[in-house]
C-alpha cells in the first residue's frame, strides 16, 4: 500500500525547529523501554531475570508478562552488584543509576558474561550502548516527548506489527508545562505514565519519532553536564551519596543525601519539584536497608537542560537555607 500524499495548506502543525536527527537512530524503536524489554524477554526466553531491589516497579511488569521468573540482588554502597549468582541460562539487568554509574556498568560486564547482561540506560540517555546482550533507553526521562523506548541488542527480536497511536493522548502534560502551568499538568503526567502499563510491544509512534528528530542533542547534553558539575562543586562536601562523577556524563539528576538537607515538601512549596526514586522501594519490608535508605533519604535535584544559573542558585538557596553556608557558596558563583 503506497503512502498517502503529503497534505498541503490548511491549519498549522505545532512549530518545531530542525534538530540533529535522532540521537539513537540505530536502535530499535518501541513505545516504551518496558515494552522493549518485554520483546527482548520473549525473544530470548531466559530461565530467570536477575533484577536489583533498587529499581522501578514498572520493570517487574515485562518478566511477569513474559512468564520469566525474577531473582533479586542487592547493591553495595557504591551501587555495585553484591550477591547475584545467575545460572548459565539466566540474564542479569544492571541499572546505570542516575546516569552516573558508567564505571559500575564496565565492572558488571567484567564480572558477568556480557552476552547475558542487559544494561538499563533509562537514566543515562547520552551514554553509548554497552557491548553486551542489550541496552535500554527511555527518552521521556530526559526530553519533552510523550513516550518512546530504544533497544540495542545482539538478539534478533521481531519488529512489532502495530505502531503506537496513543502518543497524542499523552501530550497534555507537555503542553500545559510549555504553557507555564506544571501543577495543572501533573495529573495528566501521571495518567500518561499509567497508560503505558501492561501494553504489548508496539513500534514508536510517528509523533514521538518526529519530536525526537528535532532536538539539539549536543546542547542538551552539554547543559546537563555543566549543571551537574555546578551542583557538585557546591554540594559535594556535604553529600553522603556515593558519587564518583567522570566529568563528561550528562546525568538524569543530582542525587543528594545530607543531614542538613531540607525535606522534599520544602522544595515543593517553593515550586521546586524533585522526584522520588522509588517510593515503593522505601516502603517495602523485603528491600535491604541500604536500598531502602536510598529511596527514603535521597533528594534527586534537577540538573536538566532547562535549568539556568539563576534557577540553580534559587534551588541552592532553598536547599541549604538552614545551614548557614549560603554566603560561602555564593562566593563560588
Amino acid at each position: 500500500m503506497s503512502a498517502p500524499l503529503p497534505a498541503i495548506g490548511g491549519y498549522f502543525e505545532l512549530e518545531l525547529a530542525r534538530g540533529e536527527s535522532e540521537f539513537h537512530r540505530r536502535a530499535r524503536r518501541y513505545q516504551s523501554a518496558r515494552a522493549a524489554l518485554l520483546a527482548l524477554l520473549r525473544a530470548g526466553r531466559p530461565a530467570a531475570l536477575w533484577l536489583p531491589w533498587y529499581i522501578c516497579d514498572c520493570m517487574l511488569e515485562p518478566p511477569a508478562m513474559a512468564n520469566i521468573p525474577v531473582r533479586r540482588y542487592a547493591l553495595d554502597e557504591s551501587l555495585r552488584v553484591v550477591d547475584a549468582q545467575p545460572d548459565a541460562d539466566d540474564w542479569l539487568l544492571y541499572v546505570n543509576y542516575f546516569g552516573i554509574c558508567g564505571r559500575n556498568v564496565a565492572e558488571t560486564l567484567r564480572r558477568f558474561d556480557p552476552a547475558r547482561v542487559i544494561v538499563d540506560n533509562c537514566q543515562a540517555f547520552f551514554d553509548a550502548p554497552a557491548n553486551c546482550l542489550a541496552t535500554l533507553y527511555s527518552p521521556r526521562k530526559f526530553l519533552g516527548v510523550p513516550d518512546g523506548g530504544y533497544l540495542y541488542s545482539r538478539l534478533e527480536a521481531p519488529e512489532p506489527d502495530e505502531t503506537d497511536d496513543g502518543s497524542f493522548a499523552r501530550c497534555a502534560h507537555l503542553l500545559k508545562r510549555l504553557g507555564g502551568n506544571p501543577e495543572a499538568g501533573y495529573a495528566d503526567f501521571v495518567a500518561a505514565d499509567a497508560s503505558l502499563a501492561g501494553q504489548e510491544p508496539k513500534r514508536m509512534s510517528r509523533l514521538t519519532q518526529t519530536l525526537l528528530s528535532r532536538l539539539p542533542y549536543s546542547d542538551i547534553q552539554a547543559r546537563r553536564t555543566a549543571n551537574f558539575a555546578w551542583l557538585h562543586e557546591r554540594l559535594s562536601e556535604d553529600n553522603d551519596f556515593p558519587l564518583d562523577p567522570q566529568g563528561d556524563e550528562a546525568p538524569l539528576c543530582y542525587p543528594y543525601r545530607s543531614r542538613d538537607a531540607c525535606a522534599p515538601e520544602t522544595l515543593h512549596a517553593r515550586r521546586i519539584y524533585v522526584p522520588r526514586y522509588w517510593q515503593s522501594v522505601a516502603e517495602s519490608k523485603n528491600v535491604p536497608a541500604f536500598e531502602s535508605a536510598l529511596a527514603h533519604d535521597t533528594l534527586f535535584l534537577p540538573c536538566d537542560q532547562r535549568m539556568t544559573t539563576a534557577q540553580l542558585e534559587r534551588l541552592l538557596d532553598v536547599l541549604l537555607a538552614r545551614t548557614g553556608r549560603m554566603n560561602a557558596l555564593r562566593c563560588m558563583a
